[in-house]
């Protein structure tokens, strides 16, 4: 009978050593799916919040200066909801105020005038992203006043920078206008192509940037662009 021999000790550590890489191949493989799959999934919830409160600011603004007075032969130059504090305003870099006719059936709202609780907002504020809604204890346009409430959750993600800036353009003037001039700096007697009115169409450009707090790493910025519905109308002066 023919003699029967085992592996070798030099054999068996080459066969632990060639499992033990397959092993930890494996495992690293394992690892680098699981974190790429919650980075992946980190990613998105924080696009998905930015992307929410970006869309709501752009459909919001772009409402500012409705009038629901604004009929057939209506004057627009008089549309209370552009002439002072009513108007779109920047106080601050990451604050924008404006106001329009809630569109309600109330008797307050929807009526052509400028009530209380029809100042409206967004502003950055220790790591979140305010608005001001309706407020009808609120007669004024105001970052700090009252009506203000979160749209970002603290806890899950932190806002970094918020900016608003506004490019104008006047429309029917004589004069030469740089992109960026309001109508009310450069509307003077005789200065109107037609009709005595001049138009002032308004753009509000938006920067929003963000990170989980959970992972600072996970960071997003997104711009934004609103055309803003309702131009001003100017007058001669």
């Amino acid at each position: 009978m023919k003699k029967q021999t085992g592996f070798t000790l030099i054999e068996i550590m080459i066969a632990l050593l060639i499992g033990l890489v397959i092993l930890t191949a494996t495992i690293s493989m394992y690892v680098n799916t699981v974190t790429g799959s919650t980075n992946t999934i980190k990613s998105a919830r924080l696009n998905y919040d930015l992307e929410s409160v970006m869309l709501l600011m752009v459909n919001d603004i772009a409402r500012a200066g409705y009038w629901g007075a604004a009929t057939d032969g209506a004057n627009s130059s008089t549309n209370p909801f552009t002439i002072g504090t009513a108007n779109i305003q920047i106080p601050t870099a990451a604050c924008i105020l404006y106001s329009y006719d809630a569109p309600s059936a109330s008797a307050a709202n929807g009526d052509g005038i400028v009530n209380n609780g029809e100042y409206y907002g967004f502003k950055l504020q220790s790591g979140t992203v305010s608005m001001r809604s309706s407020d009808t204890a609120e007669a004024t346009a105001d970052c700090t006043g009252t009506g203000w409430s979160a749209l970002t959750v603290p806890q899950d993600v932190n806002i970094t920078a918020l900016t608003f800036t506004t490019a104008y353009k006047c429309l029917n003037v004589t004069t030469s206008v740089s992109y960026d001039t309001t109508c009310a700096a450069v509307v003077t007697a005789g200065n109107l192509a037609s009709e005595a009115k001049a138009i002032e169409s308004r753009q509000i450009d938006i920067v929003l940037t963000g990170q989980l707090v959970s992972d600072t790493v996970v960071t997003k910025t997104l711009n934004g662009t609103v055309k803003v519905r309702n131009d001003r109308i100017f007058t001669q002066s």
